[in-house]
Formats: structure tokens, C-alpha cells, sequence
């Protein structure tokens, strides 16, 4: 690579720089510019933070570079050249070249993937390459990027529906992305289809008050709808998107501060955007809806510090990922007890990597990024290790059978009935007891139609989970589902036993006994899926099932950490 020095002519606001630009490779041979499924799509947290700016531990590409304020995230890592076609493709499959996309495809994607279509028709691939033309000076790739996304607005208008790519969600990513290209342009011709893209978030289509919930795309729609408004100094979008947030800062959580997402990820991702938006109010200058929206983060950040494991990262509960959590620095209490929600969350210690640590999950009706755990699934670590783990994300794609697997509730740690269908009833915390050394909770539900009662007993000496589970005798036969981390293996024990041994890399066992029986132990399973943990979006591992089957009234099974 050889070093140039490079003028901006043309690029809002670009002044002269030092970039590295790699050698220019034949037309023919344009570079592919590989875009994976959109982070921000999937709700990253990171991404959020590159994106929304709220991130100060993330490194810039480029030293005083004036694109990192546009708001396009991360660069494109190849570059993007103005005498080379730009191809792009997004992950997993299907390339194509930007200035040449057909128009049919807009409302006929090459690819039936709902994150697919996310990032293609929210013109989120765009930003990458935008941002590392515009800091590398190739105006002419520039000036095609800008065209290519003028032709979706002329190819594509707005149905007035959420048909072919004009739903909130997708509507709002664009946005996102046309705010981008204004940042980098100044370009007036991308003001109509802004316009467009904002028409939808002030409509009957926006999601949140008065014809849906609060809900993160709500928040990430008045973000977007309020920088809009200040690029196009159009004042009536800048006071909307402010009194919204300041109205709905209080919906988002609860009392105690937990996000109505149901979601450990969710929580970070919504602590983090709340906070972004008092600084974006802050900075517009309306510090009255700022100061209302403060009042959330706190506690909501102090929650997420709840949901962090002693290893760091946080636990995965509902549609989550394995990512570095938010370490806490309280010291009391014990117990995080939010009834509004239906979490409870037990830990010994803020700063011992090997204390015992639970998350126990009930509450209202399965909403938004919520699993079906709300039947007293759990999460157990304990020794620096993981023990029981929640699914993850594999996947929003419903068609896909991993995807519903990681939704089921055969995923999650909880008690099945046999021939009853899971429904979307929640339940509640009936009893606990908190002592130095042990927790025992109560819960109630009937997430499968039928009275269900689970017991559960976290003992921090003898480093022990107990679970009992009953139901009526209108039940004749039941199954408790359990989910190990992927790091066990299987010692001794298998089907129509009481006992199994299980054994960590880091020399941990796991002694796992039932009053039940041992019906099943798999991992790996394709048809149906069986036996899963899905660390990231689209990544699959295997990980040990242990199915246990009734014997009596009821279940009772005790995960040991020696």
C-alpha cells in the first residue's frame, strides 16, 4: 500500500487528510465488499455504540477523520474506488453491483431472509462503503452510492403499507442510512426520500404510543428522526421526536429499571439508547426532555450490571448473544427481585469470578424479544463456570428451524407437559426465601395451559441448584429440559439412570441426580434440532440436552459444581 495525500473536493466538509488507499486492481476485478447480516439489524450492542456515537472505547479508522460524526458506523475495510464497480454482497449469499441493482428487486429480493431484507431494502449495506469513499476522496463512488439509493426511492415509493421494504423497522434503518449520506454530501436530492422515510415514523406505522408499545425501534426511529430534523432544519421533526422520547423514557422499564424486553441483550441495548438520546437532547439544546429521559438510565444501567455474569458477559436470557456485560460495583443485595417483569437474579459476589450466580425468569405474557422461559426457566454458574445456559439467538427468520427451536420452550431450562401447547400466559413469583447461604423461590404459571408449580433451591455452600416441578394429576407425564454450556462433556450416565457426571475443560465436574428418570442425553441433533446454543446471530454449537422424565408427582434434579 502506498501512502497519498488526498483532497476531498466534493465531500461536505472533508478537509485535506492522510489516508493509506491500496493499489487500484483491474475493473474487472472489482474488490467484493462482503456485508454480514447488519449489526444494528440484530440489535448489537457494539453496533448500536458505533452507530448512535455513545461509544468512547471503540477506536476511530482514521485520526481527526471528519466522517466518524456522520453516523455511518464502521468503514468499509476494502476500498471503494472510483474507476472500480462496486459490488457488494451480503451475507451469506447474494452479490450485486451498486449503480446496476434492478428495479424489480426492491420488491422481489433475491433472498426470503428477514434480516437479509432488513439490511438490503434499509439500504444499510450503503453506509460502509459511503463512509470509506468518502474518507478515502473517491467522489465519483460516492456520487454512485447516492444514485443507487435516489433509484430505490423512484423504483420503490412508499405503498403506503408495510409492503416491499416500508415497515417501521425497515424505514427507519434507511433513514438511518440517508442521514449518512446527507452527513457526507450535503446532497439536496436526498431530502425527498428522507422526507418519505420520515413520513412513515410520524404515522399510524411508528412503533410505540398510541398503537403499539414502547419498543427500541421507537426510540431508534426518534433518534434518527430528530438528526433529520436537524440536517434539514425542519424544527416540527426535532420537537416530535423530543416529546416522544421524553413521554416514553418512563414506558421503556419498569420500576426497579428492567426493560420490558425480556431480554438480558435487550436491557444493554436499551440502557445504551436511552442514554444516547439524553445526550442527542442535551445537545440540541431541549434540556427538559433530556433531564425526564436521565431519570431511566441509571437504573436500568444498574440492571444490566444484574444480568452480567461473575465471568463478565452477560447472561443469555431471551434473544441474546454472548457479549461482555456491564461489571457492577455494588455490594448489596443478594438479590435482584423485579416482580414487575418476572426476573429474579441471585449472585454471592461482585467481584469473585467463582461465585454462584442464577437467573431465574416468570412474568407477564412472551413480548417483543422475550423466549418462552416464563414457566421458572433458569441459568445457573457457579466455580467460574457455566452450568445452565439459555439458548440464545440463532435467527429472526420463522421459517427456519433452528430459529424456532431457539423460540421453543425445548430450548429453555424449564418442565414440559406432555400433550398440552405452549401459550403465551406468564406467571409469578409466589414465595422466596433469602438467607446467607441458600435462596429458595416459588413459581407459579400456566405458560401450557395446565397449573404448573416449580421449586427452586440455589445453595451457595454445597454450590448447588435444586429444581422441583409438579403439576396436576390431570398431568400423567411430564419432562424437565435442561441445557448445558458447551464446554461439558459427558462423563458417565445415560438414558433410564438417576445420575450423570459431566466434565469442564477447566477440571470442574458436574454432578446432575434426579428422583426422575434419565429419558435422553443428546447434543448436535439436526431433524428436528435437539441439543443447540446459538453464541451469535446465524452461529450454531453443540451443546449437551438432558431430557429428564416424571416419576411420581413430581421432579425434583440438583446440578452439584465440584
Amino acid at each position: 500500500m502506498k501512502r497519498v495525500r488526498v483532497s476531498g473536493a466534493g465531500v461536505a466538509a472533508l478537509a485535506l487528510l492522510t489516508v493509506f488507499v491500496a493499489p487500484p486492481s483491474p475493473a474487472a476485478a472489482a474488490d467484493v465488499h462482503v456485508i454480514p447480516p447488519d449489526p444494528v439489524a440484530i440489535d448489537d450492542l457494539g453496533a448500536l455504540l458505533e452507530i448512535y456515537g455513545a461509544s468512547a472505547t471503540k477506536p476511530r479508522a482514521r485520526v481527526a477523520d471528519p466522517t466518524a460524526t456522520a453516523g455511518c458506523g464502521s468503514p468499509a475495510v476494502d476500498p471503494v474506488l472510483d474507476d472500480e464497480r462496486i459490488v457488494v454482497k451480503i451475507e451469506p449469499v447474494h452479490s450485486f453491483t451498486v449503480g446496476a441493482i434492478p428495479a424489480s428487486s426492491w420488491r422481489n429480493p433475491p433472498s426470503a431472509d428477514p434480516t437479509w431484507r432488513l439490511n438490503y431494502l434499509g439500504l444499510m449495506w450503503m453506509k460502509s462503503i459511503a463512509r470509506r469513499a468518502a474518507m478515502d476522496g473517491q467522489t465519483k463512488a460516492l456520487t454512485v452510492i447516492v444514485n443507487q439509493a435516489l433509484k430505490f426511492y423512484q423504483q420503490n415509493p412508499d405503498p403506503g403499507s408495510n409492503k416491499y421494504g416500508w415497515d417501521e423497522g425497515t424505514a427507519l434503518r434507511r433513514l438511518e442510512t440517508m442521514n449518512c449520506l446527507y452527513a457526507l454530501t450535503n446532497n439536496p436530492a436526498l431530502r425527498p426520500g428522507m422526507w418519505a422515510d420520515a413520513k412513515v415514523q410520524m404515522g399510524t406505522r411508528y412503533y410505540g404510543p398510541p398503537n403499539y408499545k414502547v419498543h427500541n425501534h421507537g426510540l431508534m426511529a426518534n433518534l434518527q428522526l430528530l438528526r433529520a430534523g436537524q440536517q434539514l432544519n425542519i424544527p416540527e421533526w426535532r420537537k416530535l421526536a423530543a416529546d416522544r422520547m421524553a413521554s416514553e423514557a418512563p414506558k421503556s422499564f419498569s420500576g426497579a429499571g428492567t426493560s420490558f424486553e425480556q431480554s438480558s441483550m435487550y436491557q444493554g441495548v436499551n440502557a445504551t439508547l436511552w442514554g444516547t438520546a439524553v445526550t442527542k437532547l442535551t445537545e440540541a439544546g431541549n434540556t427538559t426532555a433530556a433531564g425526564k429521559v436521565n431519570k431511566v438510565v441509571g437504573p436500568a444501567r444498574v440492571v444490566y450490571q444484574w444480568m452480567t455474569q461473575p465471568d463478565g458477559n452477560i447472561t443469555q436470557v431471551g434473544n441474546s448473544y454472548e457479549q461482555a456485560g456491564q461489571k457492577g460495583s455494588l455490594t448489596a443485595p443478594r438479590v435482584f427481585r423485579d416482580m414487575q417483569t418476572g426476573w429474579a437474579i441471585g449472585r454471592w459476589s461482585w467481584t469473585d469470578p467463582n461465585a454462584v450466580y442464577y437467573t431465574i425468569r416468570t412474568g407477564p405474557s412472551k413480548f417483543a424479544h422475550g423466549q418462552h422461559d416464563r414457566a421458572g426457566g433458569v441459568t445457573f454458574s457457579a466455580k467460574g463456570v457455566r452450568v445452565l445456559v439459555g439458548p440464545g439467538a440463532f435467527s429472526y427468520d420463522t421459517t427456519n428451524n433452528y430459529a424456532l427451536y431457539q423460540m421453543g420452550p425445548q430450548s429453555q431450562n424449564v418442565a414440559l407437559p406432555g400433550g398440552k401447547a405452549v401459550t403465551n400466559a406468564g406467571g409469578t413469583f409466589t414465595a422466596w426465601k433469602e438467607q446467607a447461604p441458600a435462596h429458595a423461590w416459588t413459581v407459579s404459571d400456566k405458560m401450557f395451559g395446565v397449573a404448573h408449580t416449580r421449586g427452586v433451591n440455589i445453595n451457595r455452600d454445597t454450590v448447588a441448584m435444586r429444581v422441583s416441578d409438579s403439576f396436576p394429576s390431570s398431568v400423567s407425564v411430564w419432562r424437565q429440559y435442561w441445557h448445558l454450556d458447551p464446554k461439558w462433556t459427558l462423563v458417565s450416565g445415560g438414558a433410564n439412570g438417576v445420575k450423570l457426571v459431566f466434565a469442564h475443560p477447566s477440571g470442574r465436574r458436574l454432578t446432575v441426580t434426579t428422583n426422575g428418570r434419565v429419558s435422553n442425553v443428546v447434543k448436535g441433533v439436526t431433524r428436528p434440532p435437539a441439543g443447540w446454543h446459538f453464541p451469535k446471530f446465524g452461529s450454531r454449537v453443540q451443546g449437551y440436552e438432558v431430557v429428564i422424565r416424571s416419576y411420581g408427582r413430581a421432579s425434583t434434579t440438583t446440578f452439584q459444581v465440584s
